[in-house]
């Protein structure tokens, strides 16, 4: 299967070198309960020079990258 399939190069894209953006918060699991991280985030998925796809979540208020 070729690597362009899904992400082409082809598109045409704004200043941003994310394939995808959206606004997404984070869960914490203690135990058996799973509680809200009040932060805002982002969640954005981009393609390196070497070909590997990076799944991320930054902090929107901070700007810090954590995962």
């Amino acid at each position: 299967m070729s690597g362009g399939a899904l992400f082409s190069n082809n598109a045409v894209r704004g200043t941003s070198k994310n394939l995808v953006e959206l606004k997404a918060g984070k869960m914490t699991v203690k135990g058996k309960m799973v509680y809200p991280d009040t932060r805002k985030g982002l969640l954005y998925v981009y393609q390196s020079d070497d070909s590997l796809m990076h799944f991320c979540w930054k902090d929107r208020t901070s700007g810090a990258v954590e995962d």
